[in-house]
């Protein structure tokens, strides 16, 4: 029984640290910048802390193996990952970033097989809690660097090292927080609705737009979700059909009136610089379309970078260490192939949930709920930033978690048979 709390204690440390939460912050406030620089040694010491827990795997090896020869599919963005060394223009980086990106990946492996979902949601939540909680404690207390100066002055970013890392962990959190809600009975209700409200007043706090507008995606989904799993095949399609004819004009509003719409969000039509950085970024795609230029090779320091317009790119840029769009990212470093895997797999995680959780049993439609907002969350969110594919210490959890999620729809599945 010891044995089983101190290790559900090391997974809330672990996915806690995983978000990006305190460490990150403290590296910014005392040597001035962040935890994102490739080959730092307190990140790689904080991720081999946070994957220790892997050695688990080999207690349960049987099952590992079995679920992830089941789960073939996320293995093969892996491989393709790691044979981009092949081409990648800094080889060092493109072997770190792979092997970051396999430990997280067997992360996830070692949640599905060793927790039933609704366990692992609890988890989750409890580390999201913990940042919620704290970040509000920080910035109560006015702690430094709980609030942001220049060039975002007043914007909150608690425990995170940036007010837009806040912003996209409580829209996490809250999707996992409202699932929980309902998961579970009083007075625990009571407690997530509270956190649910704080992730509010957080996000609005941080001033990131992006997050805010993600919110209410997510609301809106959720109001759909609720009737629609209750609703027979034809309701199902008639709902569709009706979504579809609601959505087309209201788009057609939303691009006639763009510049009303971001004057009204205080941004610019360029999207605070996003448009001018893809289109860029596109020519240069397109010279590596099939490949890209290596995982994790193409956001390298500038001097390093063997093309010219990369370099010359990243010069006028230089803001940017990122695409702020994960798909762009992600054809960058792996081609067209690269997304075509990273679409597959979504595409896996919301289909096989949703035919796993096709029974009456409570916790698997909970589940699929989540699943669904989940990848919401993930195909609206890497449209104005990056998070497919990281597994750097303030966005692994955006990896483990879908991981988690496919091995759970592959794991079970085979139940089913």
């Amino acid at each position: 029984m010891l044995r089983q709390r101190i290790e559900l204690g090391w997974h809330v440390i672990a996915l806690t640290l995983l978000s990006g939460a305190f460490i990150p912050l403290w590296r910014q406030e005392t040597l001035g910048d962040t935890i994102a620089t490739s080959g730092d040694p307190i990140q790689q010491v904080v991720l081999l802390f946070s994957y220790s827990g892997l050695v688990l795997l080999w207690w349960y090896r049987q099952q590992a193996v079995s679920v992830a020869l089941r789960g073939w599919l996320i293995w093969v963005i892996i491989g393709w990952a790691i044979l981009s060394v092949l081409w990648s223009q800094a080889p060092a980086l493109t072997i770190r970033r792979s092997a970051t990106l396999l430990l997280a990946t067997l992360y996830g492996l070692l949640l599905a097989i060793r927790y039933p979902p609704a366990t692992v949601l609890r988890l989750i939540g409890s580390a999201m809690a913990i940042i919620v909680v704290s970040s509000l404690i920080a910035i109560g207390l006015g702690a430094p660097g709980a609030i942001m100066g220049h060039p975002h002055p007043g914007a909150w970013q608690g425990i995170m090292y940036h007010k837009n890392a806040l912003g996209r962990i409580c829209v996490l959190a809250l999707i996992v927080f409202g699932v929980l809600m309902y998961q579970t009975t009083m007075p625990w209700r009571i407690g997530w609705g509270v956190l649910i409200a704080s992730c509010v007043g957080l996000i609005v706090g941080s001033q990131s737009v992006t997050a805010a507008v993600i919110l209410f995606i997510i609301i809106l989904a959720w109001m759909v979700l609720i009737p629609f799993s209750m609703a027979s095949r034809r309701e199902k399609f008639q709902m569709t059909m009706i979504s579809l004819g609601i959505a087309a004009p209201i788009g057609y509003l939303l691009w006639s009136y763009s510049e009303d719409i971001a004057q009204l969000l205080n941004r610019d039509l360029t999207l605070t610089g996003r448009l001018l950085l893809w289109q860029a970024l596109l020519p240069i795609g397109w010279k590596q379309a099939l490949t890209g230029y290596g995982f994790g090779a193409f956001w390298t320091d500038p001097s390093r970078m063997m093309d010219v317009d990369i370099a010359l790119m990243r010069l006028r840029f230089w803001w940017a260490l990122q695409a702020h769009n994960g798909y762009i990212d992600v054809w960058l470093e792996l081609g067209i192939v690269g997304v075509c895997i990273v679409f597959a797999l979504l595409t896996f995680i919301v289909q096989y949930g949703i035919l796993y959780t096709q029974t009456n049993q409570a916790n698997n439609k909970y589940f699929m709920h989540f699943l669904f907002l989940l990848a919401v969350f993930l195909i609206t969110y890497n449209l104005a930033e990056a998070v497919l594919l990281e597994t750097n210490l303030g966005k692994a959890i955006f990896w483990i978690i879908p991981s988690w999620s496919y091995f759970v729809t592959q794991k079970n599945k085979r139940v089913e048979r």
